[in-house]
């Protein structure tokens, strides 16, 4: 209580000491220009992966996972996409 009853008391601020705003001869001319929406690195990478996998590993797996992706330079996601296809191809194989 003792909080917000004190930031209640605080001085609204002064607006006498703003500059006047810039005559229309030295407004930036970005309104006329065309709206461009910036591309975020996040949408440039799309991959389709849209559900969330969690699961529990042993250290020793998770390590070598991780060191694998690493040497390569992939993601954990896709030394697993790409350990799945091997694995079918060769059950497919065998079949």
């Amino acid at each position: 209580m003792w909080l917000i009853a004190s930031m209640a008391n605080f001085p609204k601020p002064s607006r006498r000491n703003l500059p006047p705003p810039p005559t229309a001869d030295e407004a930036p001319t970005n309104l006329q220009a065309p709206e461009v929406a910036p591309v975020d690195g996040r949408s440039a990478r799309a991959t389709g992966r849209t559900y969330a996998m969690g699961t529990k590993v042993r250290p020793e797996f998770y390590d070598e996972l991780r060191a694998y992706a690493a040497k390569h330079r992939l993601k954990l996601v896709e030394v697993l996409e790409q350990g799945h296809d091997a694995l079918k191809a060769s059950k497919k194989n065998s079949s």
